[in-house]
């Protein structure tokens, strides 16, 4: 059986996200990151929970170069990322990979496996956004 997980707390940590953060954020009428930068790191992985309710949720999440998370998919929910910062290496399964950079969006269907990697000389930080405690089924 896959392992299966829908708490983001733990999806982040065992992806190796350092400092997590999923209430301190979250539904503030303005969030900043580039005071998310400096209250977190420049050089460090974190994640900011900024938007979550009964439809969906996004969290922001800085990698630095060769991190990124497992292979997984989400059965109910699709889901999308914009690009803020870095460039990045997305696998969707039956698309293959791409390079993405500043100022893109990537969309993945649900039931479609897909894996994220910060790639370049810089920390990556990106904005998800997808159900709200969205379930990820592991290969």
């Amino acid at each position: 059986m896959s392992e299966r997980s829908s708490n983001v707390t733990k999806v982040l940590k065992d992806d190796g996200v350092g400092s997590i953060d999923i209430v301190n954020f979250q539904n503030s009428s303005s969030v900043n990151v580039s005071e998310l930068t400096k209250k977190f790191g420049k050089e460090k992985s974190w994640a900011v929970r900024c938007t979550f309710n009964d439809r969906f949720g996004g969290v922001a999440i800085q990698q630095l170069p060769g991190e990124g998370n497992r292979m997984h998919m989400h059965p109910d929910a699709a889901e999308c990322w914009v690009i803020l910062k870095g460039k990045w290496k997305w696998y969707i399964d039956g698309r293959g990979d791409m390079e993405v950079s500043e100022g893109s969006i990537i969309n993945v269907p649900s039931k479609t496996f897909h894996q994220i990697t910060c790639i370049g000389d810089e920390p990556g930080i990106r904005f998800a956004v997808t159900a709200p405690d969205v379930e990820h089924v592991y290969k």
